[in-house]
């Protein structure tokens, strides 16, 4: 009876949570981001066709351009529309886009929830920490899709190395489908790359380690990483996707002036919750008598230095730590 007991006083502080995490992320839109994307879902909605030179800037217009997000767009502006939404700011169609972002960003926690160790008191401090940090750079922009499916490759990659049970399969049509809803499909790619670098260090510095993924498995991971490359051609504008990440990253302005580009500003309160994020995962892997993992140590290292040189890495950061 008493272990009935807590089990249930163990789901209602998980719905309690999650309720809570929801709302956190519910807030209104205020990224001048936003409209471009309702405006390209409702130029695909409308032509039923993805568009492949700009019809939205006066400088530009007619040029060849990529639009990284447009499946996601879609989504977007299908839920400015539910809620009533008319291209005027401040209308009803900022609830959908509210509700857009609050369950993109629950749906990325609860799959995060799933890797964690420890108690439920203990997952949901450090959910909740987690969700503070990314929050931040929680709006309805294409970038929400990166953040669940980067969760999803996270726990792919937990079930392969953790609990032994191989979901890999799944890893390439995932990057297929990453390709059409935001170009951060490169988070992916490095996240495997930290993956198989990290074991295989496991595998030369610690090989009796039980956590360590052995030569024979860790090929497997090598290969679907491999058979990823080629799914991202499945998308509207071909082998011209493989560039777009980096033609984006060499813009100059985008460092220069736009603020999620620049390193974190530590005197501004939004970005304390890095900080303690950060310093928590220091403190626990100093004072555990566990080793950190190499794989943890490389992902958490490496997630965390692009986090210091450009904020929008923070959300990143968060899954990850």
């Amino acid at each position: 009876m008493h272990a009935l007991r807590n089990l249930t006083m163990q789901r209602l502080m998980v719905a309690i949570l999650f309720m809570l995490l929801f709302v956190m992320a519910v807030r209104a839109p205020t990224d001048p981001d936003l409209w471009w994307h309702i405006r390209g879902g409702e130029y695909i909605v409308e032509n039923l066709a993805v568009p492949k030179t700009d019809s939205f800037s006066y400088t530009l217009k007619g040029e060849n351009w990529i639009d990284g997000g447009w499946g996601t767009q879609i989504f977007i502006y299908g839920a400015y529309k539910l809620f009533g939404g008319d291209r005027v700011p401040g209308d009803s169609g900022n609830i959908g886009l509210a509700l857009f972002t609050a369950i993109t960003a629950t749906a990325g926690l609860a799959i995060v929830y799933r890797m964690c160790e420890g108690t439920v008191y203990v997952r949901a401090f450090a959910l909740v920490l987690g969700a503070a940090a990314a929050a931040i750079f929680w709006s309805p922009r294409p970038h929400m899709a990166s953040f669940v499916l980067t969760a999803l490759l996270l726990y792919l990659i937990h079930l392969y190395k953790r609990e032994h049970v191989d979901r890999l399969w799944l890893i390439p049509p995932m990057f297929a489908l990453w390709a059409n809803l935001h170009a951060g499909f490169t988070i992916g790619f490095v996240l495997l790359v930290g993956v198989l670098v990290g074991e295989a260090f496991g595998n030369w510095f610690n090989p009796d380690d039980d956590r360590v993924i052995k030569w024979p498995r860790l090929k497997k991971i090598a290969l679907v990483t491999v058979l990823a490359v080629p799914m991202l051609v499945i998308n509207p504008y071909g082998f011209r996707l493989y560039a777009f990440p980096f033609d984006t990253v060499n813009v100059g302005v985008l460092q220069d002036f736009i603020q999620e580009w620049a390193s974190p500003n530590f005197h501004r309160p939004g970005d304390w919750p890095f900080a303690f994020l950060l310093l928590g995962v220091l403190a626990t892997a100093g004072l555990s008598s566990r080793r950190i993992d190499w794989t943890d140590l490389l992902l958490v290292g490496g997630t965390a230095f692009v986090s210091l040189v450009a904020a929008r890495n923070i959300a990143t950061f968060a899954l990850v730590a």
